[in-house]
């Protein structure tokens, strides 16, 4: 069973599909953050684990825990903690309304379908985790924490930075939401283990490519996780970024403690002025891509996936920042 948590890591949402008209995906929308208002003598362990599947397991496991004996007590001291009484109804406001984040699920899971179609496309659960988890893929779910997005200067995240550090705030945004839940699904799909800096560095520049392709008309900022200002430093900085990996004998690295500091979300990128965010390598690999695909204007996001070669795609895009 596929099982990918997700902590660190999700708007105007339309997707372009050719034409003006927004195609959506039919996806089944699961509202279990209703689990902490349930009434707990009405409910069974099974009734959940029946309606929510695999989550169910992850959530009474991983998230909070719910064992099946006890279920109803455990549920109900989970209910009475004081420190969730106010976030919950805080997210049972903000998201009240949930149709806005179905569209934009539908309509990226719409290209999604469009691109693989022999892909599962997942059912969308919202959940309140207790500022555990932002997403948690599954095999035929994607689950998405709403209390991890109630606004970057929310309270709530300033008394948890031993969990999120502040540079992640900015992603605790609703706009950011449906942006960092697909992209944790996409790399759950689309995996690839201890790998050199090139390789690691492409692949993920896919998985925004492709983030962006279901998501057109949302800010690349967004897409990437950054701020409108990370972003405007990168476009500024590319050709220096990309030198510097190069001079610093980074490309070919296979050094995964190093990778990981240019690849996963940090303060800032090794290395590289505090303005800079992390991850901008995957920016870098985002454009090698990008590049790629202009020269291949009639490929598919599934032949581009089934492409292992980084060195192959970095060679053929002509990458050259100026």
């Amino acid at each position: 069973m596929k099982k990918c948590l997700f902590s660190f890591i999700i708007i105007l949402w339309f997707v372009s599909c050719g034409n003006k008209q927004h195609k959506q995906y039919n996806i089944e929308l699961l509202r279990m953050d209703s689990l902490f208002i349930s009434d707990t003598s009405a409910i069974s362990y099974s009734d959940y684990k029946n309606r929510y599947g695999s989550f169910w397991d992850i959530y009474c496991q991983n998230i909070i825990f719910l064992p099946e004996v006890g279920f109803q007590d455990s549920l109900s001291l989970f209910q009475k903690e004081d420190d969730f009484q106010r976030p919950h109804k805080e997210l049972s406001t903000t998201f009240a309304d949930f149709s806005k984040y179905e569209q934009q699920f539908g309509e990226a899971f719409y290209v999604y379908n469009h691109e693989f179609p022999d892909k599962i496309v997942p059912s969308i659960i919202t959940f309140f985790g207790g500022f555990n988890y932002i997403a948690v893929a599954t095999d035929s779910s994607l689950a998405v924490g709403l209390e991890m997005f109630l606004g970057q200067d929310s309270e709530y995240y300033t008394k948890l930075t031993h969990k999120f550090p502040t540079y992640m705030h900015q992603r605790f945004q609703a706009d950011y939401m449906v942006p960092l839940a697909i992209d944790g699904w996409l790399e759950s799909e689309f995996q690839i283990g201890p790998n050199d800096f090139l390789s690691q560095m492409v692949h993920y520049g896919k998985i925004k490519y492709a983030l962006k392709k279901c998501l057109a008309q949302t800010p690349d900022h967004i897409i990437m996780g950054f701020t409108e200002s990370q972003l405007e430093w990168c476009k500024l900085s590319e050709f220096s970024m990309w030198k510097f990996l190069i001079e610093e004998g980074l490309i070919y690295s296979t050094d995964q403690f190093l990778i990981n500091k240019y690849i996963k979300p940090a303060p800032y990128s090794r290395g590289m002025p505090q303005e800079s965010p992390g991850q901008a390598a995957v920016w870098i690999g985002w454009n090698i891509v990008h590049e790629f695909m202009k020269k291949y204007p009639d490929m598919s996001l599934q032949q581009l996936f089934e492409i292992k070669d980084a060195q192959y795609i970095l060679n053929k895009s002509k990458y050259k920042p100026r």
